[in-house]
C-alpha cells in the first residue's frame, strides 16, 4: 500500500487530468490497486465514458463540499425533497456524494416533501466542527444560567444552528432562580458576550453580525421615538408648530410632507389615507404617474415629490402604488402566483399584432365555424412549448415556482388541480413528531420516550434527562428529585430537581405543532381550500365524440403548425 504522500501525489496527478474530480473519490479508486494506480485509475474513467464524480464549485473560505453538494441536490436534483431527509443522506457516504444519493432516492421512489419548494435556508445547511464548538462556546457564553450539556443537546435539535438554539434557549428560561446563580458561579468570567477565538467561523460571524444589527435597528427605533418626543416638547414650547392642510392638525415640520410648490404642506397620516384610499377604493390613483396636491383651499398645481412620498409611504403602499403601474402593461407577462412579480414573455407574438393571422381566419374560416376557440388553442400549444411549463419567481422574498398551467405553486411530479390530503395527513403527522422529539448531541439520534423513568442512555452512551436535556453521566439519578410527597405528581418544595418519571404535558405541544403544521401546508397548497376545482366526464367515448375529437386534432395540429411559422 502507498503512503499517504504518495497517495496525495497520486490524486494531485488525477486532478490534473480531471480538474473537477471529487479527491475522495479518487482516493477510494487507488486504494483498489497497488501497482501503476493512476493509470488503472484512468483507464477505468475512460472506459466509463469519460464519466467521473465531479466536485460542485463553492468557496473554500465560506463554505464546505458537504454543502455544495447538499445544495445540487436540494435546488437542482431533488426540489421538492425534505432538506433534513437529504442531509442525511449526505452524511451517509464519504464521496460521490450527489451521484450516491441520486441513486438511493431513485431505488426508494419516494421521500418527504419539502414546502418551500426549490428553496434552502442557511440553517438547513451542514455545520462545520469548527462551527459547532464556536456556536456552543457562544452559547454557554450567553447563557451561563443553562448547563453546557443542555446546550448542546439544543443544538442537536436545531442542526448545529446558533440563531434557531438560541432563540429555543430563550424561551427554555434558566430552570429555576437557584439553578440559574449556581450555574452562572459556574460559568461566569470577566470576558465580553462575545466569545474570543483565533479565526472565527464566516458563517458564524455572520449571524452575529446579522444579530448585533438586529439589537442596533432596536436601539434606532428607540432612540428615534425619544427624539420626536424631545422635538415635539421644543416645537410646543417655541409655539412653532405647522398646521397641515388637509386635517388642519398641528405638525412638527418633520412630521409634514410639502407639494412641490412649497405651498401645502400636509402630515403622513393625511398622506397615507390619500394614497391608502386612491389605491385600494376608489382607485383613481392606479397607474398615475404623478400625485398631484391634495389641498382643498385653493388649486394648486404642483404634485407631491416621489422621493418623498417613497420616505413617508409604508414600504408594502409605496409597492402597491409602484405595481399599479406595471398592472396596466399591455405586453405579454408571465406572473408569479404568490406575488406581484411578473415577467415580459417575449417568446411569442400576440395574435393581435400579426397580419397573417387575419390571412388564417378568412381562410379556414369558410369550412370551420369555431375558427377562433381552435386558433386559441393551437396559440396556447406554441406558447407551452416556448415559455416552458414553469416559472421561477426572482422576488428574492418569494421564490415560489408557478405552474403556467393551472397558475398553483409547482412541486416535483406536479398535476395540476392534484388533490392533496394524503400529503396534509402525512405532514402533519411528522410534525406532531417532530415536536417531541429528543436528539442526542453526540450522534445526534432522534427518539421520543414512550415510558419508564426521565433518565435516558443512548446506544451511543450517552446519558441526558429527558426534561432538561442535561448530561447526567456522572450523577446519574441524584440528577432527580428524592423526596416524599403527600399527592403524588405534585410539585416539590424542597428542591427544584427533575422528576424521575414525570415529564411536561404532551399534548398541547402535540396539538399547537400539528395545527401550525396544517396551518402551514394549507398556505403552501391553497388549492385545498377550494374543492371540486376539477370536474371529469366519465365513460366510454361514442362514435360522435372520436370523431369531433379526431377532427380537432387535425385542424389544431393544422394551425399549429401554420402559427409556428408565422410568430
Amino acid at each position: 500500500m502507498c503512503s499517504d504522500n504518495a497517495k496525495d501525489y497520486q490524486i494531485e496527478q488525477l486532478l490534473q487530468l480531471f480538474p473537477e474530480g471529487d479527491p475522495d473519490y479518487f482516493r477510494s479508486c487507488l486504494d483498489h490497486y497497488q501497482h501503476n494506480a493512476v493509470e488503472r485509475v484512468t483507464e477505468k474513467i475512460v472506459e466509463q465514458g469519460g464519466y467521473y464524480p465531479k466536485m460542485p464549485l463553492f468557496d473554500s473560505d465560506r463554505d464546505n463540499r458537504l454543502n455544495a453538494c447538499l445544495r445540487v441536490l436540494a435546488l437542482e436534483v431533488f426540489p421538492d425533497c425534505d432538506i433534513q431527509f437529504l442531509r442525511e443522506r449526505v452524511l451517509k457516504y464519504p464521496f460521490a456524494h450527489i451521484e450516491q444519493v441520486t441513486d438511493e432516492l431513485l431505488r426508494l421512489g419516494h421521500w418527504p416533501e419539502r414546502l418551500n419548494y426549490g428553496q434552502i435556508e442557511d440553517a438547513d445547511g451542514i455545520r462545520s466542527e469548527r462551527y459547532k464548538h464556536q456556536a456552543l462556546k457562544q452559547l454557554v457564553k450567553e447563557f451561563p444560567e443553562v448547563w453546557k450539556s443542555s446546550v448542546q443537546a439544543v443544538l442537536a435539535e436545531n442542526n448545529w444552528d446558533y440563531l434557531k438554539s438560541r432563540d429555543q434557549l430563550q424561551r427554555m428560561g434558566s430552570g429555576g432562580f437557584w439553578n440559574s446563580i449556581k450555574n452562572f458561579l459556574i460559568h461566569w468570567n470577566k470576558g465580553a458576550r462575545r466569545a474570543q477565538y483565533a479565526r472565527l467561523d464566516p458563517q458564524l460571524e455572520e449571524q452575529l453580525i446579522s444579530l448585533e444589527r438586529q439589537r442596533m435597528n432596536v436601539q434606532v427605533s428607540q432612540d428615534l421615538v425619544l427624539a420626536k418626543e424631545i422635538n415635539q416638547k421644543e416645537y410646543d414650547g417655541q409655539n412653532q408648530l405647522i398646521t397641515c392642510d388637509c386635517c388642519f392638525g398641528d405638525y412638527t415640520f418633520e412630521e409634514l410632507l410639502f407639494c412641490s410648490e412649497g405651498k401645502h404642506a400636509f402630515c403622513h397620516e393625511c398622506v397615507n389615507r390619500y394614497i391608502t384610499e386612491g389605491l385600494f377604493g376608489q382607485g383613481a390613483l392606479r397607474a398615475r404617474p404623478w400625485i398631484g396636491c391634495i389641498a382643498s383651499s385653493d388649486a394648486c398645481f404642483g404634485c407631491l415629490p416621489a422621493r418623498m412620498l417613497k420616505q413617508v409611504l409604508p414600504s408594502d403602499l409605496w409597492m402597491a402604488y409602484e405595481q399599479s403601474h406595471l398592472d396596466n402593461c399591455e405586453q405579454n407577462k408571465v406572473q408569479c402566483c404568490s406575488c406581484t412579480y411578473f415577467e415580459y414573455d417575449d417568446s411569442v407574438k400576440q395574435l393581435e399584432t400579426m397580419p397573417a393571422v387575419n390571412i388564417i381566419r378568412r381562410i379556414f374560416g369558410w369550412f370551420m365555424w369555431n375558427i377562433e376557440s381552435d386558433l386559441n388553442i393551437a396559440y396556447g400549444r406554441i406558447k407551452r412549448a416556448r415559455r416552458g411549463q414553469v416559472f421561477r419567481c426572482r422576488n428574492p422574498k418569494c421564490q415560489v415556482w408557478t405552474c403556467l398551467e393551472c397558475q398553483r405553486p409547482f412541486r416535483g411530479l406536479h398535476q395540476c388541480w392534484e388533490k392533496e390530503n394524503d400529503g396534509l395527513r402525512l405532514y402533519v403527522e411528522r410534525a406532531m413528531a417532530e415536536a417531541v422529539k429528543r436528539t442526542c448531541p453526540q450522534c445526534s439520534l432522534s427518539f421520543q420516550k414512550a415510558d419508564g423513568c426521565n433518565k435516558i442512555k443512548c446506544r451511543c452512551g450517552y446519558t441526558m434527562c429527558y426534561i432538561c436535556r442535561k448530561d447526567i453521566a456522572r450523577e446519574s439519578y441524584s440528577h432527580f428529585c428524592d423526596h416524599f410527597r403527600a399527592i403524588p405528581g405534585s410539585r416539590c418544595t424542597k428542591c427544584n430537581k427533575c422528576d424521575l418519571y414525570k415529564t411536561e404535558p404532551e399534548d398541547q405541544v402535540i396539538r399547537s405543532a400539528a395545527e401550525k403544521a396544517k396551518t402551514e401546508y394549507l398556505r403552501a397548497h391553497p388549492e385545498l381550500m377550494n374543492k371540486g376545482l376539477v370536474t371529469s366526464v366519465t365513460g366510454p367515448k361514442s362514435r360522435i365524440d372520436k370523431i369531433v375529437e379526431w377532427r380537432d386534432n387535425i385542424v389544431i395540429s393544422t394551425l399549429e403548425s401554420i402559427l409556428n411559422w408565422v410568430v
